[in-house]
């Protein structure tokens, strides 16, 4: 049994354990965004927080900046937007372009969102001295610039 085990083949160590970090952060986040009733799914999350620390953004600077695809977002802005929580605008300089804005209430739900990211954020810290995440920000910024450019 112990040389079968030997045997058996392992999923890349990084790209396993970053996708395990990732799952728990956002089940935790998803978590205690429901026990405060937050009515929004955490793949809308992402775009809300966007839109709250880079207003006024268009639909293609939202996808580019999350890459995720242009249907994804359209569905997305078309969600907040029908829920009083975003507005699409025109750009003033080009008729043919818009761009994105929060709402005051829009605001106030990525205010709450953003509030437990940074309770995740701090508890994700905590686990590490000032030093190792010096040294974890400088390695994740490594990988993401130099992975997939």
């Amino acid at each position: 049994m112990n040389s079968e085990k030997r045997g058996r083949a392992r999923p890349p160590l990084i790209t396993s354990k970053i996708g395990w970090l990732h799952i728990m952060m956002r089940k935790e986040c998803d978590k205690l965004l429901r026990q405060q009733g937050f009515p929004l799914e955490m793949d809308q999350v992402p775009v809300l927080a966007l839109l709250y620390y880079e207003d006024g953004l268009s639909q293609q600077e939202i996808g580019s900046k999350l890459q995720r695809d242009k249907a994804s977002v359209n569905r997305t802005i078309s969600f907040l937007s029908k829920r009083d929580l975003a507005k699409v605008i025109q750009d003033s300089t080009d008729r043919r372009k818009t761009r994105i804005e929060l709402t005051t209430t829009g605001k106030e739900l990525a205010m709450q969102a953003d509030a437990v990211i940074k309770k995740i954020e701090s508890l994700l810290a905590s686990a590490l001295t000032e030093k190792e995440a010096q040294q974890f920000s400088t390695l994740i910024n490594k990988l993401i610039e130099t992975s997939f450019t």
